[in-house]
């Protein structure tokens, strides 16, 4: 939802004060027009997953009261990915699946400026062969208070189809959010940025990739289905409605000529998943060319309540079954000849409405911590490399740490003004 997001978190205001713009964004001179090309190479330890992107943002000031914006994003994605079942007994290495996609992606965007007004309209497409999206944006920026105050209101909605292993035919889903959000100057280095978002989302909302391991133990092995593996595809429901807090603080100190840069954001939805992040980057200038800023981030979500990593039932039997158990151990149906023929009466169960094993939907943590470098070579020209470790803590002591990804991602990039 680049449009909505963009509006307040990203936003950058000519009314705060040079002191803390030149440390947030040390490198940038007063030309608007400029054009940033970007590189990020995202790397999984045990040749898991490697997503490499390509970039190319462009922004050019028409003039005065009309801006335009516009960026191209180029994946490459590959690797092995959980397939949602649970690994055979005594191996602690998830099953795995290969996957292999490519992804176009691009937004354009005109800023229009009327007074103490912005409006920001805006059109988003991705394209991968399982997935295709197209998103529709409006931000409202409007300035307060000698522009030391700006209120944002946006509106997006994507339009998605999705296809994957357990859906071979293109299904739709669609998601809306909503961001009403302000920006305040406290002072002459420091600004404060509020906004909460309520996204709704409905459709084909499955990861039609994961599947689960249905599993029950009849009183005859012979009738067990196999105890690990997926032998079904996942079933999550088919709307979701989340709820989001953003709370962000830049504040420049003097002294040391450095920023820090923090926000706290906590999220909530009727999947029954709570969240919290805390995000924190120190800014620090080192002569006139160069800044450094090592940063820290940490996550922490609770599961959603249809999660497990396996589910009581046949996989053969989603509406469940009375069985009749008879005194020679053998098993008797509805329908089988002579059912239930005086034996004892067992059932199994029916399958919960909705289930998914997918790791990401478990309780966990991650953490990220790294640094950036940033160089001005001219006054024209800045380099920036980014480089950052990623790690993901399963916390519920159910789910197994092979599900769970560590990597690297390295980021490289420049931009130019003219």
């Amino acid at each position: 939802m680049t449009g909505v997001h963009s509006t307040v978190l990203g936003q950058r205001r000519p009314a705060i004060l040079a002191c803390l713009l030149l440390l947030l964004e040390p490198l940038r001179p007063r030309a608007e027009d400029r054009v940033e090309y970007r590189f990020e190479g995202y790397y999984e330890d045990g040749n898991r997953t490697d997503v490499t992107t390509t970039g190319v943002y462009v922004e050019k000031e028409l003039n005065p009261k009309l801006v335009l914006k516009g960026e191209f994003v180029y994946d490459a994605i590959s690797g092995a990915s959980p397939t949602g079942g649970p690994p055979s007994s005594g191996d602690s290495q998830v099953q795995l699946m290969q996957f292999d996609d490519r992804r176009y992606a691009g937004f354009v965007e005109v800023d229009i400026k009327q007074g103490r007004f912005t409006h920001q309209p805006q059109f988003a497409y991705s394209y991968e062969h399982d997935y295709k999206s197209v998103s529709l944006a409006w931000n409202e920026l409007i300035d307060f208070n000698q522009r030391n105050t700006t209120l944002a209101v946006g509106f997006s909605h994507n339009f998605d189809q999705v296809l994957g292993t357990y859906q071979p035919e293109f299904a739709d889903k669609g998601t809306s959010d909503f961001l009403l959000g302000m920006t305040q100057i406290l002072g002459p280095r420091t600004t404060l940025t509020f906004n909460v978002t309520l996204g709704y989302s409905d459709g084909y909302l499955t990861d039609p990739y994961k599947g689960v391991n249905f599993y029950y133990a009849f009183p005859d092995p012979s009738y067990d289905a196999l105890p690990y593996g997926a032998n079904s595809a996942e079933k999550r429901p088919g709307h979701r409605f989340r709820q989001v807090g953003w709370l962000g603080v830049n504040h420049y100190v003097k002294p040391l000529e450095g920023a820090l840069e923090a926000s706290l954001r906590l999220g909530h939805d009727d999947w029954d998943v709570t969240s919290q992040t805390l995000a924190l980057a120190w800014y620090q200038k080192l002569g006139k060319h160069f800044t450094v800023a090592p940063l820290f981030r940490f996550y922490h979500q609770s599961a959603a309540t249809f999660y497990a990593t396996r589910f009581v039932g046949d996989p053969n039997l989603p509406d469940g079954t009375a069985y009749s158990v008879l005194p020679d151990g053998s098993l008797l149906f509805p329908g089988d000849p002579g059912y239930p023929g005086g034996g004892v009466i067992e059932e199994v169960p029916t399958w919960p409405g909705y289930f998914s094993s997918d790791y990401r939907l478990s309780q966990l943590n991650t953490y990220t911590y790294g640094a950036q470098v940033q160089a001005r070579i001219t006054e024209k020209v800045s380099l920036t490399v980014t480089f950052k470790r990623y790690h993901m803590v399963g916390t519920d002591n159910v789910t197994l740490q092979s599900a769970y990804p560590d990597a690297n991602v390295i980021t490289a990039g420049f931009n130019v003004w003219f």
